[in-house]
């Protein structure tokens, strides 16, 4: 054996790289398991690995070095337990985006008569409706057509900044809750031209209805909910990419002021 090889400042220091890298890829793991599509069962586990490792190699490098790192198994779990909360938190900003497009496609759905069709997901292994599942597929894409899976692996450089390692995560509760209700009220948004005019369709079937007694109320109302439903719908698909456009690129900003950034 080389003197090299027995030198103890040589192994420390290499150690100390490993351990580092190994945070880093906790960080990344976290990111890449709330990321639409990338976290997804469908994607295959040995990708994902060496997309993480590939990612974790690649930013290394331009991180600033911690102060210290825990030497004990308890302290450098508990280290690794927040770099995975951190990184999960910034994918999972970009998954409650889409979740809110498929929410208004549930309620959607609702009003048209299609809440008792109900499927698998593929992308998510779970059940989902048809016009949510749709806009989901969708969103998805806009994902990837906008280069936001580039500017969230700049964000997550950005976090070490925000967020450096071995300092927890200082996350910010009320704007989370802040987050989730505008995320609700823009699922609402997307949702209220079909709600609307099928609203008023009601209104007019009611009215009617009362009027005309012998007409067939429930055998009419189906048809044209459907009908007028998918009319709408698909004026709002058209519309669907510039309406979330600016969300979508919103997304890594608003997860580093969750964390403070």
């Amino acid at each position: 054996m080389t003197p090299t090889l027995m030198d103890s400042g040589l192994w420390a220091f290499t150690g100390a790289k490993a351990a580092l890298w190994v945070l880093v890829l906790t960080r990344v793991t976290g990111l890449l398991a709330t990321f639409p599509i990338l976290g997804s069962e469908q994607m295959p586990m040995q990708l994902r690995a060496a997309l993480g490792a590939l990612l974790a190699t690649v930013i290394l490098p331009v991180l600033p070095t911690p102060s210290a790192l825990p030497t004990g198994i308890p302290g450098l779990a508990a280290l690794m337990a927040a770099e995975l909360a951190i990184g999960m938190l910034l994918g999972t900003v970009v998954a409650w985006i889409l979740e809110a497009v498929a929410f208004a496609g549930t309620l959607m759905d609702t009003q048209m008569g299609f809440s008792f069709v109900q499927f698998l997901d593929p992308a998510t292994g779970q059940s989902a409706s048809v016009s949510g599942s749709l806009m989901m597929q969708m969103a998805t894409l806009l994902v990837f057509v906008t280069g936001l899976h580039h500017q969230l692996i700049l964000a997550l450089v950005d976090s070490y900044r925000v967020a450096p390692m071995g300092q927890g995560v200082p996350l910010q509760v009320m704007g989370l809750i802040t987050l989730i209700g505008q995320l609700l009220a823009k699922g609402f948004q997307l949702a209220f031209p079909v709600l609307a005019v099928l609203f008023l369709l009601d209104l007019i079937l009611g009215i009617s209805g009362k009027f005309m007694p012998q007409l067939q109320l429930l055998q009419l109302s189906f048809p044209l909910k459907i009908s007028l439903g998918l009319v709408i719908l698909g004026l709002v698909l058209r519309e669907l990419g510039p309406w979330l456009r600016p969300m979508l690129e919103s997304g890594p900003r608003l997860a580093l002021k969750l964390l403070g950034g």
